[in-house]
């Protein structure tokens, strides 16, 4: 029989300052960023995000690039040069790929590895845990959608021929047409994504399924939209993706005609629809987490 030994780890007691609930949420907030940008983490987890990002930004400067080349703003809007609509075209499919892998990395690692209850412990609540988890999502996402959206309005401001600050006060609208376009990508992606993260527990599953529900489920709600039964209509409000898409066009011209369009449906319903989609998960998403505290 060994003697016991004692060993001094020198574990203390917190003594630093307690900064409550508002510092617990912003603890949250930042390592969720950090997460979902692979911030603190090994190099190939920080490769896919900044490589997604660095394209974003990189086709804001493409399309200026064209527009220069062109020389006239106008000349190359009638040559169907994409702009602000464009580029949200452009780079929607990226931030998909994007949302993919934060979404499921906000949520599924906390829940699978057990550390909930330390999180829920005081003074962090669900809802200021799931507040934090949104608003980091939102921060990065948004970040995607916004910055290169400013470099292309800064760029074509540049090149305009009225000059850079007239250019700037004939396009006021679009300080609060891309936010709001944005929004509404964010409000529909971030609700399917999240709704799927809070009951699958694989990373790679639930990235797999809110691709498949976002193009799929598309393809298929446009289908049996134009099957021509009583009500066949109305599924094609079941495309979920394409209701952001619907609002981008009526702010910045038409492009598609996505499936709730062809069915008939106004720009209103869309509306309507982002706000019960999200407002429906965060409910949903909700309820999970405090079945789980």
């Amino acid at each position: 029989m060994t003697d016991q030994v004692l060993y001094d780890r020198g574990y203390r007691t917190y003594d630093g300052p307690r900064r409550g609930t508002s510092g617990a949420r912003k603890a949250v907030f930042k390592d969720g960023v950090r997460r979902v940008l692979g911030l603190g983490r090994k190099a190939r987890q920080k490769i896919f995000p900044w490589s997604l990002i660095v394209i974003a930004i990189i086709a804001a400067a493409v399309f200026i690039g064209i527009h220069w080349a062109i020389g006239n703003i106008e000349e190359s809007l009638r040559q169907e040069i994409p702009t602000y609509g464009g580029l949200f075209d452009f780079y929607s499919g990226i931030s998909l790929l994007f949302i993919a892998l934060a979404g499921p990395q906000l949520l599924i690692p906390d829940r699978t590895k057990g550390v909930l209850s330390v999180y829920f412990s005081r003074p962090l609540t669900v809802d200021g845990y799931l507040v934090s988890k949104i608003g980091a999502f939102a921060t990065v996402v948004g970040a995607i959608y916004v910055v290169p959206q400013v470099v292309l309005h800064l760029g074509l401001a540049l090149i305009a021929e009225e000059g850079f600050l007239t250019y700037l006060g004939d396009n006021l609208d679009i300080l609060w047409k891309v936010p709001v376009t944005t929004l509404a990508f964010i409000a529909v992606h971030g609700a399917v994504v999240f709704a799927l993260s809070a009951v699958i527990d694989r990373t790679g599953i639930a990235a797999a399924a809110f691709l498949g529900i976002l193009f799929a489920g598309a393809a298929v709600a446009g289908r049996v939209a134009e099957a021509g039964f009583a009500g066949s209509r109305y599924f094609a409000l079941l495309a979920v993706d394409h209701h952001p898409r619907i609002v981008r066009d009526y702010f910045f011209g038409d492009t598609v005609a996505y499936a709730p369009e062809q069915a008939g449906f106004e720009v209103w319903v869309s509306v309507v629809a982002i706000v019960v989609l999200a407002v429906a998960s965060a409910l949903f998403v909700r309820y999970r987490y405090r079945r789980l505290a």
